[in-house]
């Protein structure tokens, strides 16, 4: 009986440490709430304590060279969300992701990720302010049972008011 009962939890334990498609796609789903829900917390909290963001933006001022970790990933989604709230709800975001890809590690707990993401921002009458189309490859990892960006590398292109949309 005590066998059954530790393969039991066993198994329990492994299903629960584990990511497959499902969970990659759940992932996702959660964070596409957040931005559109304004919770920079809960996207922060989905964020391993090691993360790191790189890739390079291209603007109408040229290519930037972008480098966070996690507190500066954290105070980017604090800073972007405070200041659609200070619009008085004049400002509303469209955020799209398309998953083009997962790879599942060997172990099934990591998976790389391709994808790509849109994020538009309007203002009321004035229409679209600002997008972003961004390709990135993640990696995701599960720890504790719970499935969390540890890295993101990536390419975007954003543009403004004053590029042609």
């Amino acid at each position: 009986m005590l066998l059954v009962a530790v393969g039991i939890g066993g198994w329990y334990w492994n299903r629960q440490n584990t990511l497959d498609e499902a969970a990659v796609t759940r992932f996702y789903d959660i964070a596409t709430e957040h931005v559109l829900n304004g919770q920079g917390k809960e996207l922060c909290a989905m964020l391993t304590k090691d993360f790191t963001r790189t890739g390079i933006n291209s603007t109408s001022q040229g290519r930037i060279q972008e480098n966070a970790d996690k507190q500066e990933t954290c105070d980017k989604y604090d800073k972007m969300f405070d200041g659609m709230a200070h619009t008085g709800g004049m400002m509303s975001a469209n955020y799209q992701i398309n998953i083009e890809h997962i790879e599942i590690g060997k172990d099934k707990r990591s998976a790389e990720v391709k994808l790509a993401t849109n994020v538009s921002m309007a203002i009321g009458p004035i229409g679209k302010v600002a997008e972003t189309r961004d390709k990135s490859v993640e990696t995701l990892v599960i720890r504790n049972g719970k499935v969390m960006l540890q890295k993101s590398e990536g390419t975007a292109i954003t543009r403004t008011i004053g590029d042609r949309f």
